[in-house]
Parts: C-alpha cells; sequence; structure tokens
C-alpha cells in the first residue's frame, strides 16, 4: 500500500425499469425480480491511504459513522483480506438521498473496487459479491453496472446486454420516504404472488413495465398520486423507481417538465440518461474488472 495514494471514482445511480415483488420470506426478506440500469447521475469517491479509518461527506446531517455504508464496505472487505482499514474516505453525494435511486449501494460498491486497487489486492469477483450481498440487496449489481435481471432479494445478478441509449427526466420531490416503510405497506395490502419468470417488459415493448411496490408508495406517501398522474399525462411513459420517490419520465418535452414542476414548486427535474457497462465501469475506476460469464 503506497501512503497517500489517492484514488478517485464515480458511483452512479440506478433507476428500475420494472420491480416484481413476491411475499415476504422467512428470513424476513422479499423475493423480488426486476431490471437495473444504471443512469449519468453519480456520488464521487475518493479513497487515500491514512493512519486510521476516517469517512467525510459533504451532505450535512448524512451519518459518517460505522452504520455509513461506504464505512462498512471498507471494514467488510480489510477483515476479508486480513487488513486493517486504514484508509481516508471522502463521499460528495449527488445522488439524492431516501428516492429510489440506489446512492449508498452504489458507494458501497464502488468502494469496494476503490479500496482492492489502492491495497494492491486482485479479490475475485464472487469474494467481491459474497460482500456485497452482506452489505445489502443492490450492492452486487453496482459491482458492474450496465443493464441486468436481479433477483433473490437483490444478491442474485444475470448481467444482459445494454440496451439503446435513453434520454431520462428525473423528477425528484421535496422528501425522501422509508424503503422499510414501503414493504411494511406493501405487506399490509397482502395479495403479493411469487414473482413472474418473464418480465412484462420483454414482451411489450415498453421501457418501464409494472413496479410493484408503487401502491405502497402511495399508501406512505399519498402526495405522489399527483405527481405520478401528471406524470403520465406528460410524458410518453413514467414510473416510480424502486421504493420511490423518484419519478421517471421519458419522451417528456421540456415544456411539460415545466408545467410539472410549476404544480410542485419544492420538486427538481435533472436530466440524465442510461448507461451502458463499459462506461460505468471506466467511470467507477474499475475499468480492469471483468464481469462474470
Amino acid at each position: 500500500m503506497s501512503a497517500g495514494r489517492v484514488l478517485r471514482g464515480e458511483a452512479p445511480a440506478k433507476i428500475n425499469r420494472e420491480l416484481r415483488v413476491g411475499p415476504r420470506r422467512a428470513d424476513g426478506f422479499h423475493e423480488i425480480r426486476s431490471r437495473l440500469v444504471t443512469i449519468d447521475l453519480s456520488d464521487e469517491i475518493e479513497v487515500q491511504s491514512a493512519a486510521r479509518l476516517d469517512l467525510t461527506c459533504d451532505l450535512p446531517g448524512l451519518s459518517v459513522g460505522p452504520s455509513n455504508l461506504v464505512a462498512r464496505a471498507a471494514m467488510a472487505l480489510a477483515e476479508r483480506l486480513g487488513l486493517e482499514p486504514l484508509v481516508r474516505l471522502r463521499l460528495s453525494k449527488r445522488i439524492p438521498v431516501g428516492a429510489g435511486l440506489g446512492g449508498g449501494s452504489s458507494d458501497a460498491a464502488v468502494t469496494l473496487r476503490l479500496l482492492s486497487r489502492l491495497w494492491g489486492r486482485t479479490v475475485p469477483d464472487a469474494d467481491l459479491a459474497s460482500i456485497a450481498a452482506e452489505l445489502g440487496s443492490d450492492v452486487a449489481f453496482f459491482l458492474f453496472g450496465g443493464e441486468a435481471d436481479v433477483g433473490g432479494r437483490g444478491e442474485s445478478v444475470s448481467l444482459r446486454e445494454d440496451g439503446p441509449r435513453e434520454s431520462l427526466i428525473l423528477i425528484v420531490p421535496p422528501f425522501s420516504i422509508s424503503t422499510a416503510a414501503v414493504y411494511e405497506a406493501f405487506d399490509r395490502t397482502g395479495g403479493a404472488s411469487s414473482p413472474p419468470a418473464l418480465l412484462e417488459i420483454e414482451e411489450s415493448g415498453r421501457f418501464f413495465g409494472p413496479n410493484d411496490l408503487e401502491r405502497a408508495v402511495l399508501a406512505v406517501a399519498p402526495e405522489m398520486a399527483a405527481y405520478l398522474a401528471e406524470g403520465r399525462h406528460l410524458a410518453r411513459e413514467c414510473a416510480v423507481t424502486g421504493s420511490g420517490s423518484t419519478l421517471v419520465l421519458v419522451g417528456a418535452s421540456p415544456e411539460a417538465v415545466a408545467a410539472l414542476l410549476r404544480n410542485h414548486p419544492g420538486a427538481r427535474a435533472i436530466p440524465t440518461r442510461t448507461m451502458g457497462r463499459r462506461e460505468y465501469l471506466n467511470r467507477i475506476g474499475a475499468d480492469r474488472a471483468a464481469p462474470p460469464a
């Protein structure tokens, strides 16, 4: 490990093109099937050799203690390698928190990739995936990015060829939504069945398929109903990503976006696009990483 060496990488967000959710399992998690794709909206992470583990973040109020996923990723990888986590971590947040965009999971996965390089260790992808699964459901996906199907509780990742680049508008309301609260509301509604073997987008020709959490999102945050109704009126397609609160618009004109923001002055519109795997790996600072066969 070289003293003072600094490595930097971006940590891009994701959206769910489709999300199907089954009943709660015996282990407390839900069986899901989802199509994820990374997008051009990123946090930034810097790692540097140091005398102790130290994490700073430019977002006021975000915990930088041992419960933070970035710190947990550093400690988990160091333990797996038999090292002390002697590293300074700087996190610059650009991805909204509690918005269904996977920012924390992406930060953790990119930290694993960067620290593998910083510490000069070739860590097999299977070992990284094992650590990622312990950290969180979406972390394994962010080791590779691009477009993928995920199953289990999110730790099972099947990489797909990247689809055509798609321009998107994210509508981020001025509030976050708790993933735990959404799943609790989902359980209260009952009626969940096993996720389908084939996602609807495979045959529909549409960019978005169903999001089985949508009804639970509306139960937790009823104000989302107005956002959804307007988004579906103004855009070619509109969907809640993950457990919310972000709406993703496809085919919305600038005038339509401006109209929606006038009705919801606290909301933000973020233009973005889908991001393929090669670009993703390059931007996170892991361009030499090889996706699993």
